[in-house]
């Protein structure tokens, strides 16, 4: 060995051992601390899971297109239930304060019926977002009391002269004149098959023909 060399080259290992061994520590560290990470990341899922999906109870509610619920307006048909349109019976001041409902009732064309929104609720048992009950839908304000268009006409043909048809509908006043005139002397009788046929002639209290027999 070449004399004051082997010195400087025992330090330059002795170096290099020394940071190698820093760098196994440094490196043993971090893979520590990943694993700790990855250990409380699980243990923090795990509790997540075992959470209830709406707790805590202001999470349930609607706040974001990612919230656990639904609102309950946004229900299939099949999961709600409605009520009939509210009868206001000609009074428009009510159906203005309500903010829905019907004030008259029939009518033959489309354009000639009135349409409201109903009263509706989420079924017992569905998990939707509050509120439960809501407006819903775009009803026609139409009912049907059991008036059959085919039975009214043949009684109208058939018994017309006696007022029978007019009875039928709930004109009581005018069905006693057309009983007591004979149907008119047969003009009345004639004039009601025109007016059943061309939908002038309906049912009193507003209702529709039943379409179903």
């Amino acid at each position: 060995m070449v004399p004051g060399v082997g010195w400087p080259v025992s330090y330059v290992l002795l170096c290099g051992q020394a940071a190698l061994l820093l760098g196994n520590l440094l490196l043993l560290q971090g893979v520590s601390r990943s694993h700790q990470h990855n250990a409380t990341g699980a243990e923090s899922g795990e509790a997540e899971r075992d959470q209830p999906a709406c707790s805590p109870a202001p999470a349930c509610y609607y706040g974001d297109p990612l919230a656990p619920l639904v609102l309950c307006s946004h229900l299939p048909e099949e999961f709600i239930e409605c009520e009939d349109p509210v009868d206001h019976v000609g009074n428009i001041t009510a159906q203005r304060e309500l903010g829905h409902g019907c004030v008259k009732f029939g009518g033959q064309a489309y354009s000639d019926v009135d349409h409201t929104p109903v009263q509706c609720k989420a079924l017992d048992g569905i998990e939707c977002a509050d509120p439960r009950t809501f407006l819903r839908g775009n009803k026609p304000c139409i009912k049907y009391t059991g008036h059959y268009f085919i039975t009214t006409l043949l009684y109208s043909f058939f018994l017309g002269c006696f007022g029978v048809d007019r009875f039928c509908l709930g004109h009581t006043g005018t069905a006693v004149g057309k009983l007591l005139t004979l149907g008119g002397l047969g003009i009345w009788w004639f004039v009601d098959l025109i007016l059943l046929i061309t939908g002038g002639l309906m049912p009193s209290d507003g209702s529709n023909w039943c379409t179903t027999y």
